[in-house]
C-alpha cells in the first residue's frame, strides 16, 4: 500500500538528509526544500500529507510557511522541529494546528515516532469525521428518499448542509437539460450576485475548493477568489454535485462572520453529503422526466383510444348498410360471374366488421369497461362450438384437427362468451399459421384448482425472443411490409386481456418450424 507523501523544509542540508533517510526507510515518499518559500512553491504544484518544517529559516519562518500551505492544502498535517524550543513557540505552533513538536538535536527514532503519531492522529480525525457524518447523512437520506421534486430536494439539501457545517449563507445550483446552471435554492445571498459562469468554471474542474480571502490565494484558485469577491464573503466552500462523474449541480457555502473559517473535517463531511445528494437529485430529475413522459403517453393513448372508438362506431353504420344491400344483391344475382364478385365483396366486408369489433374489444379491455357475465359451463362443449364455427376455414387448408378432453372434466365458472372468443382467436391463429395439410389440436385438462386449455399446431413457430412481444397490441413477428398472413396484430393481445379479465393467465411454448402451443388457465 502506498504510504503518505512528506514535504520537509529545513535550511540545514544534513538535517534534510537524515530526515530523508529515516522516512524513505519506512516507505514514505519524501520531497525536500531548503527554505519556506521553496516549500510553498513545491506545495502549490503537488499534494502532500505531512509538512515537516524547521521554525527558524531565512526569509520566512516555518510557522508562517505552514500557515500559507494550509491555506490551499487544508488537510495537510504539520510537524515542527526546532533547536530553539520554548513554551511560547510550542503554544504558537499548537494554535496554528501543529500536532507534534520536535526539539533538536533528536534521535531518528524520536523523529519517526513523532511523524507516525501525527499521521495516526490525522487518520483518527478523518475516521471520526466520517463517523460524525453518518448521523446527518442518515437524516439526509430519509429526506432524499421521501422527496422526488428536484427543487424541494435542493432546498432541503442546502438547509441540511448549512446546519451541519454551521454556515449561514449558501446556494445550490442545478444543471438543466441543456447543461446550463440555474439557481435552485438560496440562503442569505443576493440571487443577482450569483455568477453562473464562475460557478460553471469551478464545476468543470470537478473538485472541492476551500477558500479563505484572509490567506494568500494559492495557484489555481483565482476563480474561487473572484467568486468570494462577487458574493461579498470572505470564505467559501465549493463542492460539485456529481452522479456517475456527470455534473448534476454545485453547492456553495459561506459564513458571514469575518473570522469564521471551514475546517478540514467540514470538507470531508460535505463531500459525503454531496455524494448522496447528487445521486438523489439525479434520481429526482429522472423521475420527473419519467413522469412527464408518462403523462404525454397517457395523452397520446387517450387520443388513440378516442380515435379508435369514434372511427369504429362511425364505420359500423355504413358497413351494416353495405352488408345488407350486398347480401340482398348476392341472393338476387343469377349470373355466376357476378355472383362470385358479390360474394368477394360480402366476405371482405365481414372481415372489416371483424377488425372493427376487435378494435372495440381492445379499447374496452384497456379502459376496463368489459363487463363479466359469470356462469357455469362445460369446457368440452365450448371447444366443440369453437371448432364447429371454424371448421370451414380448416377444411379449406385440409388441416387435421385433434381434440383431447377427459370425460370427467368438471365445469368452470367464467364468462363463456369471452372464453369462446379467446379460444376462437387461438384456433384461428393455429389455422392461419399452419401450412396446408398440417395438424392443429385443442386439449383440456384438470390441474387441481384450474382447468388448462391448450391450442397447438404444426405451423411456422415463434422465435423465443418474441414470446413476450406477441401479446402486445398491434405487434406482429413478421415484417409489416413482407408478411404473408393477414391481420393487424390484435388477436393475441385481446385473447390475453380476455383471459386475464376472467382471472386466468396465458403463455406460449414454441420452436421455429416445429409449431406452437398456447395454454391458458381458468379458475374452477
Amino acid at each position: 500500500m502506498t504510504k503518505e507523501r512528506i514535504l520537509i523544509a529545513d535550511d540545514e542540508p544534513h538535517i534534510r538528509a537524515i530526515c530523508v533517510r529515516v522516512f524513505e526507510q519506512d516507505g514514505y515518499r519524501v520531497t525536500t526544500a531548503d527554505d519556506g518559500y521553496r516549500a510553498i512553491e513545491i506545495a502549490q504544484r503537488e499534494h502532500f500529507d505531512l509538512f515537516l518544517t524547521d521554525i527558524q529559516m531565512p526569509g520566512i519562518s516555518g510557522l508562517d510557511s505552514a500557515q500559507i500551505i494550509r491555506g490551499f492544502q487544508p488537510d495537510i498535517v504539520c510537524v515542527v522541529m526546532t533547536g530553539f524550543g520554548t513554551m511560547e513557540r510550542a503554544i504558537q505552533a499548537i494554535k496554528l494546528g501543529f500536532t507534534e513538536f520536535i526539539e533538536k538535536p533528536f534521535k531518528p527514532s524520536h523523529l519517526r515516532q513523532a511523524v507516525n503519531r501525527a499521521l495516526e492522529k490525522e487518520r483518527l480525525r478523518r475516521e471520526n469525521a466520517r463517523l460524525n457524518a453518518l448521523v446527518p447523512l442518515f437524516e439526509l437520506n430519509k429526506t432524499l428518499i421521501s422527496n422526488v421534486d428536484p427543487d424541494e430536494l435542493a432546498g432541503q439539501v442546502l438547509q441540511t448542509t448549512c446546519h451541519e457545517l454551521d454556515a449561514d449563507r449558501g446556494v445550490l445550483m442545478l444543471c438543466d437539460r441543456h447543461h446550463h446552471l440555474r439557481l435552485s435554492a438560496n440562503i442569505g445571498l443576493d440571487e443577482k450576485l450569483v455568477p453562473e459562469p464562475l460557478i460553471k468554471e469551478l464545476l468543470d474542474q470537478r473538485a472541492q475548493v476551500i477558500f479563505d480571502a484572509k490567506q494568500q490565494p494559492p495557484a489555481g484558485q483565482k476563480n474561487a477568489q473572484e467568486l468570494t469577491q462577487t458574493l461579498g464573503v470572505t470564505n467559501l466552500l465549493f463542492n460539485p454535485l456529481l452522479a456517475m462523474d456527470q455534473p448534476v449541480g454545485a453547492l456553495i457555502l459561506a459564513k458571514s462572520e469575518a473570522d469564521a473559517t471551514f475546517a478540514a473535517g467540514d470538507s470531508e463531511l460535505l463531500s459525503v453529503l454531496c455524494g448522496q445528494a447528487a445521486v438523489a437529485l439525479q434520481n429526482a430529475r429522472l423521475f420527473d422526466d419519467i413522469q412527464r413522459a408518462y403523462h404525454e403517453l397517457q395523452k397520446v393513448d387517450h387520443i388513440k383510444s378516442e380515435f379508435i372508438n369514434i372511427a369504429a362506431h362511425e364505420l359500423r353504420t355504413p358497413l351494416a348498410i353495405l352488408l345488407g344491400h350486398a347480401g340482398l344483391l348476392a341472393d338476387e344475382i343469377k349470373d355466376e360471374g357476378h355472383k362470385k364478385r358479390m360474394q368477394i365483396i360480402v366476405r371482405n366486408a365481414l372481415r372489416l366488421r371483424e377488425l372493427i369489433t376487435a378494435l372495440l374489444d381492445m379499447r374496452l379491455l384497456q379502459t376496463g369497461e368489459q363487463q363479466l357475465d359469470i356462469t357455469a359451463f362445460d369446457v368440452g362443449e365450448l371447444i366443440e362450438d369453437v371448432l364447429q364455427d371454424l371448421e370451414p376455414t380448416a377444411t379449406e387448408k385440409a388441416l387435421k384437427i385433434e381434440v383431447k378432453t377427459p370425460p370427467n372434466l368438471p365445469p368452470v365458472r367464467s364468462d363463456r362468451q369471452k372464453i369462446h372468443m379467446a379460444l376462437g382467436n387461438l384456433v384461428q391463429n393455429a389455422i392461419k399459421f399452419t401450412p396446408h395439410e398440417g395438424c392443429i389440436g385443442v386439449e383440456a385438462r384438470d390441474q387441481g384448482k384450474e382447468i388448462w386449455i391448450s391450442v397447438w399446431d404444426t405451423g411456422i413457430g415463434i422465435p423465443e425472443q418474441e414470446f413476450e412481444n406477441i401479446f402486445r397490441a398491434f405487434y406482429q413477428v413478421e415484417d409489416s411490409l413482407t408478411r404473408e398472413h393477414e391481420g393487424i396484430g390484435l388477436g393475441l393481445s385481446i385473447t390475453q386481456g380476455l383471459v386475464q379479465a376472467c382471472g386466468g393467465r396465458i403463455w406460449v411454448e414454441s420452436h421455429l418450424n416445429q409449431g406452437s402451443r398456447f395454454t391458458f388457465t381458468l379458475p374452477k
